[in-house]
């Protein structure tokens, strides 16, 4: 509970400090989208830009969901402030997790040597960086080269660094999840032939599009790419792309975010890319089950609707009977009444419909048409 007190301070301070040159505090929606993809559940996971350490909670949310030991996952980090540092250890700490963060700036110092070591990268590297020096070059961690320098020997743009260094710390069956600028999948020249590299390689996975004002302090939209070293050869010549930019839920009038539901929903897409249909099914039968639930809770409510309607005709009538002149209203109303009554009483004999994934996939009917047969086969009884 302090650490949900804790994130949630953290929210507020991201609103009046917390950016800085094209570094943004994470939010938490798309923290909680890595995580979900990447599904941390052993080794190492490892943040070059690691801010105040919401990686590692959302990982560490992530395998407490699954029922795994949060012990189970090794935290190292690089970040630049001291002052930020200082923050993610807290953060780290009043959720009962251990981590190493290092004062580094990623471009020019690497002090924990990880390249080939990491399980699990997750970031979110500053936006566009146009100042990094050229000096850079020959850096293990960058296999593609430079992404282009400009006249002052800088690098044009840091994204492609970035990408690169994520890619480089991965062991041979390690992932990475991390949100990038949306320049990015589309830059040209220099960069672009360091994407077709790496596209090339077989290890980008899934890149999704999100729409802006899902960060604090800016109203930038982004991506969200994905790297797997270990990916099946049957996907290693497919990316799946979703365009997510009109998935959102409005917070308030300059943040955006996900609901459960949506995080969920392009979670599924992801499971049947991956050819896990079980899931897809499950949470198609939570769903059944919910809606099941709440049309459960409505049947009480009725019946708490229909004794005060009962108190209502009763007193109505009284008053009816008083008048010399009567019109036709009152026996429309009493009709009304009656049928409604009647079709609550059919409505508070629908049993509770009972779903599993066996009910849902028996047959060749698709899943909504099996669904809806479901549901009429329920309402004939």
């Amino acid at each position: 509970m302090f650490g949900r007190i804790y994130e949630y301070f953290l929210t507020q301070f991201a609103n009046l400090k917390a950016h800085d040159n094209g570094e943004f505090f994470t939010p938490v929606s798309l923290v909680s989208l890595i995580a979900n993809v990447l599904e941390p559940d052993h080794g190492l996971v490892f943040d070059p830009a690691c801010g105040s350490g919401g990686v590692f909670v959302q990982s560490a949310h992530f395998v407490e969901r699954q029922r795994i030991n949060p012990q189970m996952l090794t935290f190292k980090g690089l970040e630049k402030n001291p002052t930020t540092i200082r923050l993610a250890k807290m953060n780290l700490a009043v959720h009962g997790l251990e981590g190493d963060i290092q004062k580094a700036i990623t471009y020019y110092e690497d002090p924990l040597a990880l390249a080939g070591k990491v399980d699990y990268v997750m970031a979110n590297p500053p936006f566009n960086v146009d100042e990094v020096d050229s000096k850079v070059d020959g850096d293990e961690r960058l296999p593609f080269g430079l992404p282009g320098v400009n006249k002052s020997n800088k690098v044009s743009n840091g994204n492609y660094l970035w990408i690169s260094y994520f890619y480089s710390y991965l062991n041979d069956r390690g992932k990475a999840g991390f949100v990038i600028s949306s320049q990015a999948s589309s830059a040209g020249r220099d960069e672009g032939k360091v994407r077709q590299k790496l596209i090339e390689t077989g290890t980008v996975d899934i890149m999704i599009a999100i729409r802006s004002n899902f960060f604090y302090t800016r109203s930038v939209p982004c991506e969200l790419w994905f790297l797997d070293r270990g990916n099946p050869a049957e996907l290693q010549d497919k990316i799946l792309m979703i365009d997510a930019r009109n998935i959102y839920r409005k917070v308030n009038r300059t943040i955006n975010d996900f609901s459960p539901e949506q995080l969920q929903n392009i979670l599924s897409i992801v499971w049947l890319y991956r050819s896990e249909s079980k899931r897809f099914i499950d949470l198609v039968v939570g769903y059944c089950q919910s809606i099941d639930r709440e049309y459960q809770g409505l049947i009480a409510l009725l019946q708490n609707y229909r004794k005060h309607l009962d108190k209502l005709t009763e007193a109505l009538e009284k008053f009816y009977n008083l008048i010399d002149e009567k019109d036709g209203t009152w026996l429309e109303l009493r009709t009304a009444s009656e049928l409604f009554k009647d079709d609550m009483d059919k409505y508070a004999g629908f049993a509770p419909i009972s779903y599993n994934a066996d009910d849902l996939t028996d047959g060749s009917l698709k899943l909504p048409d099996r669904i809806k047969q479901i549901h009429k086969e329920n309402f004939l009884q």
